[in-house]
């Protein structure tokens, strides 16, 4: 069996969820190669290391030729449609930043010479037909999968050899690890695969009205990387915490989570605004500011705010190898621990229409949203403003679990109010975690393992003990 790790983050969520474990004891007889790139790094290749298990390197893949020209019919289609209000804008962006170009007359072209693009359930059938990786054919013969394990459905670019040689070599996939935006929000379509596992019955709608799944395709089963946080075990006390980061635990904690500068290039701008609150004691609380940086951020960047009193800037993951799509950090279980008891112990988070308003929610601490840009006022297709209106972040400000400060005044107000009063929009934050996480058991991980034991079970046949193994 294939099991694709593009990245450390695909390595937090898939493989330090207990899936290989469970995927090993269920089937005694099964191999598993893991795929990724962080076979060059010799920490992960010996957590990891198993008589049945072997790590090989996952190469980066960009698409060039004849492979470039279909995808960009299959793009240019798809934006076209206008098919999500997240798609729609996405297009805007385009048009505006010069990023693609002749959107409708690819589209048009596609209509006319290859029409199986435009439609759902075919978008991908004449690409994989005409195209090919000769290292993943080589790959898929000396190895000769029974099943392809994937992250994404096609989305990560150094996963797409591996989904087009099984489909040419009619092996069966599964992915695993789609995120909550990728059916609504993303520049090209999700590709079909098999088996299908999703968060939430939010998700498995969207992949069956936008991408043509089956709804027999699709298995929900919770995010697995979000089990920790309904384990007792997970959290430390407050006072452990505020140690382990250098913050004062007789002041409150608004955590600053940031996003990449190429989606939002203005951190620097709200975290002056939070220094100048502090300052200004415009709360009627003694407070600080942790500023927890993304994986694809960069902590150069904060160098003007090291040594400023009562801020904290981190950015707590392990370097590592840098995988195909740039990203260079490994997702360990400490790392996720450390986010969880962030999450729990901050009391107020404050970011751009980030995921982290889901976990945020799951331990019901209050999250402001930054909805204004920098000191200069920012055209809309790159303003925060739209992220607002992103079909997959319209479930979060639907139910009233976030305030979405348009100005840095509002901003500053928001968070007073919510340290005046965590409790304000407390049903909030309960129903998106509830729609969110589609369970709230903490048995997504094994979930997901089941799925996919079930699939190789239907190709390999089932062994005693098998429901037992996945179980525990």
């Amino acid at each position: 069996m294939f099991v694709s790790v593009p990245h450390g983050g695909a390595a937090g969520n898939i493989l330090r969820t207990g899936l290989m474990k469970r995927l090993l004891d269920a089937q005694p007889d099964c191999e598993i190669v893991l795929l990724s790139p962080l076979a060059n790094d010799e920490a992960f290749v010996r957590e990891f290391q198993h008589a049945r298990v072997r790590v090989v390197d996952l190469p980066p893949h960009r698409p060039e030729g004849r492979e470039a020209r279909l995808m960009a019919l299959i793009q240019a289609s798809y934006i076209d449609s206008r098919v999500t209000e997240s798609v729609a804008i996405r297009r805007q962006e385009a048009i505006a930043n010069k990023t693609i170009r002749w959107i409708r007359a690819k589209r048009l072209l596609a209509s006319a010479f290859a029409p199986s693009i435009v439609r759902k359930p075919t978008r991908y059938e004449l690409i994989d037909r005409l195209v090919s990786h000769p290292w993943a054919e080589a790959l898929f013969d000396r190895h000769r999968p029974a099943l392809l394990v994937t992250s994404s459905p096609g989305l990560i670019f150094s996963e797409i050899p591996l989904l087009r040689t099984a489909v040419r070599r009619r092996v069966r996939a599964v992915a695993v690890d789609p995120s909550w935006d990728n059916f609504t929000n993303k520049l090209l379509p999700v590709r079909r695969v098999d088996r299908l596992i999703v968060w939430n019955a939010l998700m498995r709608q969207q992949a069956v009205e936008l991408h043509g799944y089956d709804p027999d395709e699709i298995r929900i089963a919770g995010a697995p990387q979000w089990d920790l946080y309904f384990r007792d075990a997970t959290f430390v006390p407050r006072e452990a915490f505020f140690r382990g980061v250098g913050a004062d635990p007789a002041r409150k904690l608004i955590a600053l989570t940031t996003t990449p500068r190429a989606l939002y290039a203005h951190h620097d701008h709200v975290l002056r605004i939070l220094i100048d609150a502090l300052v200004s004691r415009a709360w009627r609380h003694d407070a600080q500011v942790l500023v927890r940086l993304h994986p694809r951020d960069d902590l150069d960047t904060y160098a003007p705010f090291r040594g400023i009193p009562h801020v904290i800037v981190e950015k707590p993951f392990r370097p590592t190898v840098r995988a195909g799509d740039g990203l260079a950090v490994d997702f360990t279980v400490e790392n996720q621990m450390h986010l969880a008891n962030t999450m729990r112990h901050s009391d107020v988070v404050v970011n751009v229409a980030s995921t982290l308003a889901v976990e945020a929610a799951i331990v019901d601490t209050p999250v402001v949203n930054v909805a204004f840009d920098g000191e200069t006022p920012t055209e809309w297709t790159r303003s925060a403003r739209r992220y607002y209106r992103f079909t997959h972040y319209v479930n979060v400000t639907r139910h009233g679990a976030v305030r979405v400060a348009g100005t840095p005044a509002r901003l500053v107000e928001a968070i007073g109010r919510y340290l005046d009063d965590p409790s304000l929009d407390r049903e909030g934050r309960r129903r998106v975690a509830l729609e969110q996480c589609g369970f709230l058991d903490g048995h997504a991980a094994e979930r997901v393992a089941g799925f996919v034991v079930e699939e190789l079970n239907a190709i390999c046949g089932t062994p005693a003990g098998t429901l037992a193994a996945v179980a525990r």
